[in-house]
């Protein structure tokens, strides 16, 4: 099993059922010893709904997994409200730990949840697909929900992929066949009515799991719209529609989602910048609002009818 989908077992399945079960097991002595298992529980529940990537599994988790450990917490307090609020010589010692791991996942959650605003002007955008429900796997103003932040061009870049009616990207946790990922081949629209500045095709899509990192953007567009540049990247091979040069009117498509460049499973990366024209890398990374000023960060949903 690869390392990156053992830890996400672990951190999304494994440690949730280990919290759920402890609200029950051993039974606290006292009420404090309670809720410090309830904060501690929901402290770290509240850091893995931020910077989870749900996808992966499913979606709909993200809803569920709160509501069961809200109902758990609720009727797993009948089970002490009879007995004495502290019975420890001192609460300090006996419940200091638990307490310092809680406020430290609420830390960590304060710092992913700076990441879902911004400062600067977005760039409004119409979002890239058609009908289907699709999720955030990178986005955002903090590297804590988007690892692309930490490049300049890439601020506020997004990592979209499409979810079954499961709330799963794709049929299994890593299938091996492209085919098998609901995004593959999806139709990718223009965000906007522009000039194609840049389109370039002709790079194989990566088997799974492999990355081709000589070509990050693989087959790409990049559109000039306004004085935003907009890239679009990862297509599939041979799917391009427009040429470099080319006016191109919002919502036209452009190509068909892929595996190409640097990517090690099919999703669609775009993000805008200023300044810099041809280069991918170049230029200044700003904000992306998408029909009617909205923020996508890790984890948002979009559904097109």
């Amino acid at each position: 099993m690869e390392l990156p989908l053992l830890i996400l077992l672990t951190t999304q399945v494994l440690l949730p059922l280990f919290f759920l079960l402890w609200l029950w097991l051993p039974r606290p002595t006292d009420r404090l010893g309670w809720a410090m298992r309830v904060l501690y529980g929901a402290s770290y529940f509240a850091f893995i709904l931020v910077i989870g990537r749900w996808d992966f599994l499913s979606a709909d988790l993200e809803l569920v997994l709160p509501i069961l450990f809200v109902a758990l917490a609720a009727l797993s307090y009948l089970r002490v409200r009879d007995r004495p609020w502290n019975g420890a010589r001192s609460a300090i010692r006996k419940h200091g730990l638990t307490a310092a791991m809680a406020v430290f996942f609420l830390a960590l959650t304060a710092r992913a949840l700076s990441g879902y605003g911004y400062q600067e002007t977005a760039v409004e955008l119409a979002f890239p697909f058609g009908p289907g429900t699709y999720y955030i796997g990178q986005g955002g103003g903090a590297t804590a929900i988007n690892y692309h932040h930490a490049e300049r061009s890439q601020h506020y870049a997004l990592d979209i992929v499409a979810l079954n009616r499961f709330g799963a990207r794709a049929n299994g946790l890593m299938p091996e066949n492209l085919t098998d990922y609901v995004i593959f081949d999806r139709e990718v629209k223009s965000p906007c009515t522009g000039v194609a500045i840049s389109a370039h095709d002709g790079i194989a899509d990566n088997p799974i799991s492999q990355t081709n990192t000589s070509e990050p953007a693989g087959n790409h567009i990049i559109l000039a719209c306004g004085t935003a540049r907009i890239l679009l990247a990862h297509f599939r091979k041979g799917s391009i529609a427009v040429s470099g040069g080319a006016i191109v009117t919002e919502g036209e498509t452009l190509g068909r989602v892929g595996n190409s460049g640097n990517s090690s499973e099919p999703h669609l990366h775009i993000h805008a910048y200023l300044g810099g024209t041809l280069e991918p890398d170049a230029g200044l990374g700003v904000p992306m609002t998408f029909d009617g000023g909205r923020f996508l960060v890790r984890g948002s949903t979009v559904t097109i009818p």
